[in-house]
């Protein structure tokens, strides 16, 4: 999104859709996992985090007010706002033991400067702010200022503060500020993640690129808007990241340090076209003509912009298989394909869907299949295959044909071939509208809207009956699955085999014919919602079980 998330606190003044769509009941697409509505936030919530003294939720709205949640009663308390801790503009909140960590900038008509405080908490309950980095007021792109600070995380060390410095422009073009910076496109504060000792203090950092690469505070670059990060049990570190106004991919990247993810001359494993001199944005099959920047010309041809630097290496977004947000435009054609049912992969989410909240199951709190999962939600909703919904907010083009209102689980795994990971995806719920973060809290995730609802998706507890004997070695993906899944289980002997499905009564409902082969499809099963004990039998011995969940 062009004009990125800095302008939310806009959304629904108007109150258009809010009245509709938080009434809208989320619906869980699994068994055993529940939707419930906590509260009705307040007009701009940009980002949540829980602190782990009052055991409660602490969320922030883009305009600099922190509210505290009160569960069990429905309600929010606000507790501080823009005078106590200076941040007009936030979009980053966490905790460490008592103290409290935000990001976010203050915005003028022409320039900005980035701010991170730290709030220690004192026995009233108050807190004494302090500041931890403060930059030099840099050029910005637009009178509303641009994706700016945002995506705070504390490292598993717990001695390391982690942040977004998101970018100036959308795809790299020229952003004068109304005439006010000709010929102005990134600026060396901008599109970089960052990392700060957890006790630093009084910061001040120039817009000067030689400064910022010696600082060893610029941990990797090259990111548009990392707007969300998380941490995976073997401590890796990962952000979404979301495109601009072509229909290139959104992205999930493993951030790792030193590496440049490619802004602004890749952009979701594409090429960014604007590196062509002659490029015409009439012929290019990932332009929408209804796009705001196709119709204002930031698409024209553009012989200046900056050649990739010499020795530069980049590293793209993850792998994406499916089976979910997998939608993707062929760059010839322009024709509307899923990745999972085209036997391809894209680099990571359906175009325009934004991934602003992200959650990995680090400590393994969930059970059963969604143990160690990861989950993203996506703020725009679907729209038709040209992007078109009602529901869109500022009219924008939306992802096209993917419906883009579902809190998604993955499956992100490491390859050993091609030393990175890889996704594969399905849908947990469905019908949120302009979800801006997520939360995980024991086996519950939260998810909080925009303009709307705060919500709570339970996850069933861990089974205290005595478990089915798992088989090393089996694997079954997607799981939970709709319409098909692919059961993996090592054969090298060749002997047949058989898999059969048994419902919770003990009933085999379904058995494939015989197979030698180590992967065997699940297709188009006529089964009733619920969960399955799936089994790989061998002339009537078991060699494997695994629970499997039908939605």
């Amino acid at each position: 999104m062009k004009i990125g998330f800095t302008r939310l606190f806009l959304l629904f003044c108007i109150g258009f859709f809010g009245s509709n769509l938080v009434a809208q009941r989320v619906q869980s697409l699994l068994p055993d996992v529940h939707v419930d509505s906590i509260m009705k936030v307040k007009p701009g919530a940009s980002k949540m985090a829980f602190d782990p003294i009052t055991q409660h939720l602490f969320y922030t709205t883009s305009d600099g007010k922190i509210y505290e949640v009160f569960e069990d009663l429905g309600i929010d308390s606000l507790r501080f706002n823009s005078n106590e801790h200076g941040l007009t503009r936030l979009q980053g909140i966490c905790f460490l033991d008592s103290t409290m960590y935000l990001s976010g900038n203050i915005w003028s008509s022409t320039s900005g400067v980035g701010i991170i405080v730290k709030g220690k908490l004192e026995a009233d309950k108050s807190r004494t702010w302090t500041t931890m980095v403060l930059t030099e007021a840099y050029p910005t792109s637009s009178p509303y200022g641009d994706h700016g600070f945002t995506g705070i995380n504390i490292d598993p060390t717990k001695q390391f503060l982690f942040f977004s410095g998101g970018s100036r422009t959308s795809f790299g073009e020229v952003e004068t500020n109304n005439g006010n910076y000709p010929g102005m496109r990134e600026q060396a504060l901008t599109s970089k993640i960052y990392r700060i000792p957890i006790d630093s203090e009084n910061l001040y950092w120039l817009n000067d690129s030689v400064f910022l690469s010696n600082s060893g505070y610029v941990f990797a670059e090259g990111t548009r808007n990392a707007y969300d990060m998380a941490w995976n049990a073997e401590n890796h570190l990962f952000a979404v990241d979301n495109a601009g106004e072509r229909d290139d991919p959104e992205e999930l990247n493993w951030i790792q340090e030193g590496h440049h993810y490619g802004f602004p001359w890749r952009i979701g494993g594409n090429e960014n076209p604007l590196l062509n001199p002659m490029y015409d944005a009439s012929q290019d099959p990932l332009i929408n003509p209804q796009n705001s920047a196709y119709l204002a010309g930031d698409f024209n041809a553009d012989p200046y912009f900056p050649p990739i630097p010499l020795g530069i290496q980049f590293t793209e977004p993850l792998i994406h298989y499916g089976n979910v947000a997998d939608f993707y435009k062929d760059p010839t054609s322009g024709e509307i394909k899923k990745a999972s049912e085209t036997d391809t992969f894209i680099r990571t989410f359906t175009a325009h869907r934004s991934p602003l909240g992200l959650s990995i199951d680090r400590d393994s709190l969930l059970s059963g299949p969604f143990k160690g999962m990861s989950f993203v939600m996506s703020f725009m909703p679907g729209g038709d295959s040209t992007g078109y919904t009602p529901l869109s907010p500022w009219g924008s083009p939306c992802p096209f044909v993917d419906e883009s209102r579902e809190l998604v689980m993955m499956d992100i795994q490491y390859d050993d071939q091609l030393a990175d990971y890889t996704i594969r995806s399905s849908n947990v719920a469905t019908g949120f509208y302009l979800p801006v973060d997520l939360e995980q809290i024991s086996n519950a995730l939260y998810v909080i809207e925009n303009n709307g609802t705060l919500w709570k998706v339970t996850f069933p507890v861990e089974n205290t009956n005595p478990p089915l004997c798992f088989a090393d070695g089996i694997f079954v993906y997607p799981n939970p699955f709709s319409t098909s899944c692919q059961v993996y289980y090592p054969n090298p002997s060749m002997e047949q085999r058989t898999i059969k499905l048994y419902a919770a009564t003990g009933d085999l409902v379904y058995q494939t014919p015989l197979f030698e082969a180590s992967v065997m499809t699940l297709e188009k099963l006529n089964l009733a919602k619920g969960m399955y004990v799936l089994i790989v039998d061998a002339a009537g011995e078991v060699r494997a079980k695994q629970q499997v969940i039908l939605y």
